[in-house]
């Protein structure tokens, strides 16, 4: 992981100011994934002239996704890990067409980067938590006429939302930041 245990923990994410999307890969059940209650629960989504791709994955807690900056020379390795179609109730890549929410943002320029970490300490219910401050809340890509967030849908997999003004859950339990 990419990951910095300090205030500027997704720092690093800076890297994809003005990076174009090129292309989106998703892992999902092998059956028909549009019949699939469950959604995808990782991401490998590359970038045009960088030689790095982001790999976000959900549905490891119900409440965090992991987010890492990878070498393209990992993309085949990790696309073939993740993809067993003769496998039954496993799971398959598929790549993201233009059609699908996320693939609204294939061919889009990033202006910058939103991202939510837990914050130190917080209280739900009169209870007092402490924050996992190596996990993030959610992703949000920012184009000019496009901003596409990733979450974790709670158990299910990853959600993709081109609201720009989406209420995520909790939001009082982490703290924002952006690349710009």
């Amino acid at each position: 992981m990419n990951f910095q245990l300090n205030r500027n923990l997704g720092n690093w994410l800076r890297q994809l100011n003005g990076k174009t999307v090129d292309r989106i890969f998703q892992v999902d059940f092998n059956k028909d994934r549009n019949e699939d209650i469950y959604l995808p629960w990782l991401f490998f989504i590359t970038f045009s002239d960088f030689g790095k791709f982001l790999e976000i994955e959900g549905d490891f807690d119900g409440d965090h996704i992991k987010i890492s900056l990878c070498d393209n020379s990992e993309l085949d390795k990790k696309l073939k890990e993740n993809n067993l179609p003769d496998e039954p109730d496993m799971w398959r890549v598929y790549e993201t067409n233009k059609d699908e929410t996320l693939g609204n943002i294939l061919g889009q320029k990033i202006e910058f980067v939103e991202y939510g970490i837990d914050k130190d300490e917080f209280e739900i219910n009169g209870i007092k938590i402490k924050g996992q401050k190596d996990l993030f809340n959610f992703i949000k890509f920012n184009c000019k006429k496009l901003s596409l967030t990733i979450f974790e849908g709670s158990t299910t997999g990853l959600e993709v939302s081109d609201d720009r003004s989406i209420k995520l859950n909790f939001e009082e339990t982490f703290e924002k930041y952006d690349t710009k």
